[in-house]
């Protein structure tokens, strides 16, 4: 089951990466998720007609946990709940204010938490500021639900840039 839906969701990806006809984006995003999580995601972004858009994204992250041994967060137990995945998400427009916009998003995530598969959907709010040189500063309020591993819940804020093409 896990072989066939990786690819799946890839393949959906990069068909609904390549719908519109607008403004292209190269994303960067970095910020901290709940519980004790960095997150960094980068990512494609196709503008489509009325403001909404679609992303294919890649993301990595780490959560941490203090040390038993050590009785803190330590080198040696930093690195060990790591997780990496990709999806894409389609964001739907809410408010459109005058230089910048919000819009909700919503899509499927695939990808592996220290060697173990896992399908998660990802929700949330993206507040976009739009500079004079077309750049855009975005602050995302992130939810995901994910399955087939323990870190079932992330939730929290990641900050970015979008450099247009």
């Amino acid at each position: 089951m896990r072989k066939f839906l990786f690819p799946l969701c890839l393949a959906l990806s990069i068909a609904m990466a390549r719908a519109g006809d607008g403004d292209g984006f190269f994303n960067l995003n970095a910020g901290f998720l709940f519980n004790s999580t960095l997150n960094a995601t980068f990512g494609y972004e196709k503008e489509l007609s009325y403001s909404d858009a679609v992303e294919l994204f890649g993301e990595i992250g780490n959560r941490w946990h203090e040390d038993p041994v050590c009785g803190h967060v330590c080198d040696e137990s930093f690195w060990k709940d790591y997780y990496w995945g990709g999806g894409v998400l389609y964001k739907k427009l809410l408010r459109r204010f005058k230089n910048s916009t919000l819009r909700f998003r919503i899509g499927p995530e695939c990808g592996a938490h220290t060697g173990d598969y896992f399908f998660a959907v990802e929700g949330g709010l993206e507040y976009n500021y739009v500079f004079q040189n077309r750049m855009q500063l975005s602050v995302i309020q992130k939810n995901q639900v994910g399955f087939f591993h323990g870190d079932t819940f992330r939730n929290g804020i990641i900050v970015g840039l979008k450099i247009p093409f």
